[in-house]
């Protein structure tokens, strides 16, 4: 999706001045370019779509600040993405136009830069580049559905460009709040890892370097030649160093795989920088996340899951019936680690209660013989997908 803070980053514009307070109007989104040259008489702007790009100087209401009014309330209502007004004619903006535009949250700019047609232009290249990332998104989602290493190899070198023996993947998210433009963030992280050869020419066991957009993600692509591993480990710690540098980015790195498991790679990144997210960390390896990379792992799953939920489920079903806790104190055993005393502080009641209820979960879940560590055991692996959450 591109969006307006996308827009005005472009280099068409050289100063953009917000007319009047908008919440989210950088975050709107733009799917076309239209040019006003002309009053609102025919059709109150009918022609004009929802979520386009309106471009103007307002010559023709030049010396009539009435129809320039009038022209941009009406042009608000069409629900336009954005207004961007040139200033060679000093279009004059009454205050009625900045309280509709606050007050419909359609933002207007006044603007410096290029001729309308270079705007558009700029404007329209963007589009369809989002076109071509979304295109390339649903590719790698394809890649992801089932392995096939053969595969695998052969659409990240068409995608990316990316060849060589081994491949690693870093993820990267804008931090919550930024309206930085995606496409400007897209563009940096390409300079800083792909740029000019900077990193291929520092260490030459560095084969490739692909950037693309994922959904809401930026993906880089660093793939090693067949180099000693001294020289690998050197180039991905450098690679490491580069990513963690990405100011207004939560970066996620997977572990170093052969091509082949490209798409292992992109989960592992993928689900890194989640976890920087949720931490506030600028990077997370995947390497990192420890018990946790078995919770996602699980989670991605469908015949884990089914375990996980039919167990679930018998024990949520006891409780609906008998108004009792055990999906409640089952959890708590996880945490705890199986410590019934803990676990009894933690729910404040007596740890006969506790060795009661867990000799009822054996009884629901057919287990009746086992003893507790195994029932523990079990337990945890039940609840083991909930891991990735937190």
């Amino acid at each position: 999706m591109v969006t307006v803070a996308d827009i005005i980053a472009l280099p068409a514009f050289t100063r953009v001045e917000p007319i009047a307070p908008c919440e989210g109007a950088e975050r709107r989104e733009v799917r076309n370019v239209g040019i006003l040259d002309c009053p609102p008489d025919y059709n109150e702007y009918s022609v004009y779509k929802p979520g386009e790009l309106i471009l103007t100087n307002l010559g023709f209401a030049y010396g009539n600040p009435d129809l320039a009014e009038k022209s941009l309330l009406a042009m608000m209502r069409r629900d336009v993405a954005a207004i961007a007004i040139k200033t060679v004619y000093e279009p004059p903006i009454s205050d009625a136009v900045r309280a509709a535009s606050e007050a419909c949250g359609v933002p207007l700019y006044l603007y410096d830069g290029a001729y309308h047609e270079t705007v558009a232009y700029q404007s329209l290249a963007l589009i369809q580049r989002d076109r071509d990332e979304l295109d390339k998104g649903r590719a790698l989602d394809e890649l992801m559905v089932a392995h096939d290493g053969d595969r695998v190899r052969m659409r990240l070198s068409s995608l990316v460009g990316v060849t060589g023996s081994k491949l690693q993947c870093f993820a990267f998210a804008l931090r919550a709040g930024d309206t930085c433009s995606f496409y400007a963030m897209l563009d940096s992280v390409s300079l800083a890892m792909a740029g000019g050869g900077g990193l291929r020419k520092e260490f030459p066991a560095i084969e490739s370097v692909g950037v693309c957009r994922y959904r809401e993600h930026i993906l880089a692509f660093v793939s090693y030649s067949s180099a000693n591993e001294e020289e690998r480990s050197a180039a991905e710690e450098r690679c490491l160093a580069v990513a963690a540098q990405e100011a207004g980015l939560y970066g996620g790195a997977s572990e170093t795989m052969h091509l082949s498991d490209g798409d292992l790679a992109i989960r592992q990144a993928l689900a890194a920088v989640a976890s920087a997210q949720r931490q506030g960390r600028r990077l997370v390896r995947w390497a990192d996340l420890h018990l946790a990379s078995f919770a996602i792992a699980a989670r991605h799953d469908r015949l884990f899951m089914s375990a996980s939920e039919l167990h679930r489920s018998k024990l949520a079903a006891y409780d609906e019936g008998h108004g009792t806790e055990l999906v409640r104190t089952a959890e708590a055993l996880v945490g705890r680690h199986g410590d019934v005393k803990a676990v009894a502080d933690e729910l404040h009641q007596h740890p006969n209660t506790v060795r009661y209820r867990m000799r009822k979960m054996k009884a629901v879940l057919g287990i009746a013989r086992e003893d507790d560590k195994a029932l523990v055991n079990l337990l945890s692996l039940v609840f083991l997908p909930d891991l990735a959450i937190g």
